[in-house]
């Protein structure tokens, strides 16, 4: 597949070519000292399900060191697709050393080292303390992992690569080539792509539309200073090592090619300079944006400190503060290592999944290293969570591959629509294959939307069947992010089609009632309420979608008139009232639910049309306290349930929910930033996403040209922050006992945009 790059190079480039001057983000560096939030293990592990995540954007390596055993690097790649569009493993390399600094018992330190970007180890497996320190680090700007090894005395190290049977029965090639091990996978002419656009009859797309796993050939080159080749592994002795393995995935014909190109990166390598490089980048995404929060009602002695699980999955420190901090800044530190390939990173585990008991079997069988629930499709609605705190956090270029795919497969999904619906535009529904289809295992219509005709009874339903809000939501975050970095060619090239199509379906695909009104019939509520008639959901987002398109100022006029007329046919959102109290329901009429989401949330996020800055926060309020599914699955995973008491101004609620979300993760993973595998897949980054919109909420929100400033933050925390906004501006504040320190803003012009909303500054 051709992503169309062209237009969206110009991502990486927020405030270019706008009246806004590249100045207006320099504000100035304070030191925020990340390492406060470094994960440090004093022990080993039993196997992969002890890893920590390493990573450069495009390359990552569960790294994880075995009792009594040796240290393994499980490595992963962003777009290792096999033929039908699974994200498989690269490979996995195991180093042994003797004798072994790993032995139970004995000093071991494993840190998760945030402002470096590394992880370091450092062990010592004798009585006379003799260690060894080993640093393991993906490069932040060549598809190069590192491993530098430093012993006290002299060692044995053995490395080799492992492998398994991949589960469509093929195997990696292994072969050495002078001093190095070169290995791969090649998909050679498998691909699911064909049997896709055929599935939606649009084989005439493949023209211009190539096929993306069609001799796609991924996998590693290794070489090793200080050790020699020896059969299919690098072995010797001494004291220093280093070893390089360069990893990269490509479309070609002869493997051959692959090989020699991923061999040219070593032979190129800049290994003098690479590193101070590679802390500059992470310094540079360190100084971009932050959140801190302590517990200010505890000691001194029992704040910011890291304690032992209170229990498998639970976490154990006092300062509920601490834990949300930390795990938003380690939360963005996995999405760093693994959001900058060509392709969105899947909410369901990314490049770090691993083996782990599989929870829905009985007898406890072990996935595989490629498994995952779910693999070769995206789904929006925990797709969509992983992105959205990008754009205060300031991380632009993460957030670029996300909307880079959605935006590639356009003229396919027109084409699916004009094929399968008959009319103009293109709808989004929540599952998308890699090649642009979707496969939402209805065992009905085969992953097609029903073509429900007029009169006859509705089909047996299915959980997507006619929910089309994803469109919507995609194309409401291309449109922030234009507003975040006011780049002209972005919203000329990529918004404005984007909108253009997406709009025109939801135009065509409904009819009108006697008063010119668009009645979305048949339709959904999320996943959640079947047959539903004029959902929250669609509605708002049209409303919001619209209203942010007709306030910029360069949108062609035909547009223009066509987004102003269905302006003017779109029914209000719907309201219901009890005692006098507001209330957003999820649809006007609703038959039967399915699902645990509430819908009607929808309208305050991600379609922000209530809430703090409207006025309207008691029916935010009134809407939380009537939903029907109050905490579903904990409040954890993809659930918005703190992003909406942000949104209502309500901070204790907004606090101990984060706390929760954050202090609960994965019984079988050791680092609670791997969100818990129910209802989703293990590693589950949708549930860091929620988490830490909310935070951000809790910090600022923005309404119009208004910037509410602590509006839900609680008295009990101290902080800090330094979060991006529209208009290429850049905020920092801190608060401290309850009372705010400092609101610091660029441009200054936006000074007069701030409202403190703390509740003890009014």
């Amino acid at each position: 597949m051709k992503t169309k790059v062209l237009s969206l190079l110009l991502l990486l480039l927020p405030c270019a070519a706008t009246g806004f001057a590249q100045k207006s983000r320099t504000v100035a560096m304070e030191d925020f000292d990340v390492s406060r939030y470094d994960v440090v293990w004093d022990s080993t592990g039993i196997d992969a399900t002890a890893s920590m995540p390493v990573g450069n954007g495009d390359l990552g390596a569960n790294v994880y060191v075995v009792n009594d055993g040796d240290l393994f690097l499980l490595l992963g790649k962003t777009d290792a697709f096999d033929w039908n569009g699974n994200v498989w493993k690269t490979g996995r390399v195991r180093i042994s050393i003797n004798p072994n600094p790993f032995r139970q018992g004995t000093d071991f330190r494993q840190t998760l080292n945030l402002a470096e970007g590394c992880i370091d180890i450092v062990a010592s497996g004798n009585a006379a303390g003799d260690k060894v320190r080993i640093r393991i680090w993906t490069d932040a700007n060549n598809p190069v992992y590192r491993v530098d090894m430093q012993s006290d005395t002299k060692v044995d190290v053995k490395v080799e690569p492992e492998f398994w049977k991949r589960s469509d029965k093929s195997f990696d090639h292994l072969e050495t080539i002078g001093n190095q091990l070169v290995w791969y996978h090649s998909n050679g002419e498998r691909s699911c792509y064909q049997h896709d656009l055929k599935h939606y009859e649009i084989e005439d797309m493949l023209a211009n539309h190539p096929d993306p796993f069609k001799h796609r050939t991924f996998g590693c080159v290794m070489q090793a200073k200080g050790l020699k080749l020896d059969g299919n592994s690098f072995a010797g002795s001494g004291k220093s090592f280093s070893i390089e393995i360069a990893s990269t995935a490509k479309q070609v014909e002869n493997p051959a090619e692959w090989v020699n190109e991923t061999r040219g990166i070593l032979a190129g390598y800049d290994r003098k300079h690479s590193f101070s490089k590679h802390c500059e980048w992470w310094k540079t995404f360190w100084n971009r944006s932050w959140i801190t929060a302590s517990d200010n009602t505890l000691s001194p002695e029992e704040r910011e400190k890291p304690a032992p699980p209170a229990a498998p999955g639970m976490r154990g420190e006092k300062d509920g503060g601490y834990i949300v901090a930390q795990s938003y800044n380690v939360s963005r530190y996995i999405m760093a290592c693994q959001g900058r390939g060509e392709y969105q990173t899947q909410f369901n585990g990314g490049i770090f999944t691993t083996p782990f008991p599989n929870y829905w079997d009985k007898d406890g069988t072990l996935f595989g290293e490629d498994q995952r629930a779910w693999g070769n499709r995206f789904t929006f609605q925990n797709q969509r969570l992983l992105y959205w705190p990008m754009l205060a956090a300031g991380d632009f270029e993460t957030m670029r591959p996300f909307i880079n795919y959605y935006f590639s497969v356009l003229d396919l999904r027109k084409a699916i629509t004009k094929q399968w619906f008959g009319h103009e535009g293109a709808y989004y529904r929540e599952n998308i294959q890699l090649t642009g289809a979707e496969m939402d295992d209805s065992p009905i219509t085969k992953g097609k939307p029903p073509k429900t005709v007029k009169g006859e009874p509705l089909p047996e339903g299915w959980y997507h069947h006619y929910h089309f809000n994803s469109g919507l939501e995609l194309t409401v975050m291309a449109l922030d992010f234009y507003r975040y970095s006011r780049n002209e060619t972005f919203m000329r090239d990529t918004v404005i089609p984007l909108a253009r199509e997406v709009i025109r379906f939801f135009d065509l695909h409904y009819e009108r009632d006697g008063k010119g009104k668009l009645v979305f019939y048949p339709s959904q509520v999320l996943e959640t309420w079947w047959e539903a008639t004029n959902p929250a959901t669609d509605i708002s987002g049209l409303h919001y979608l619209i209203d942010g398109l007709l306030q910029e100022k360069d949108i062609p006029p035909t547009d223009r008139k066509t987004w102003e007329r269905l302006k003017r046919q779109l029914p209000e959102v719907p309201l219901a009232s009890e005692d006098g109290k507001q209330y957003i329901l999820p649809a006007e009429k609703f038959a039967y639910q399915k699902n645990n989401e509430n819908g009607e949330r929808y309208a305050v996020f991600p379609f922000s049309l209530f809430g703090v800055g409207h006025g309207t926060e008691d029916i935010v309020s009134n809407t939380i306290d009537r939903r029907l599914f109050k905490n579903s699955f904990g409040g954890r995973c993809w659930t918005q349930d703190q992003i909406m008491y942000a949104y209502a101004g309500m901070s204790e609620e907004a606090k101990e929910g984060l706390i929760h979300r954050w202090m609960t993760y994965s019984k079988y993973l050791r680092l609670p930033m791997f969100g818990a595998e129910d209802p989703d897949y293990v590693p589950d980054f949708d549930h860091n996403g929620a988490g830490s919109v909310a935070l951000q909420r809790m910090a600022v929100q923005e309404v119009g040209d208004k910037i509410y400033v602590l509006p839900a933050w609680p008295q009990s925390w101290d902080g800090s922050f330094k979060l991006h906004l529209r208009d290429c501006t850049v905020i920092k504040g801190a608060v401290k006992n309850g009372k705010v320190e400092n609101i610091d803003i660029t441009p200054e012009e936006r000074k007069k945009d701030v409202v403190i909303a703390f509740p003890s500054a009014q």
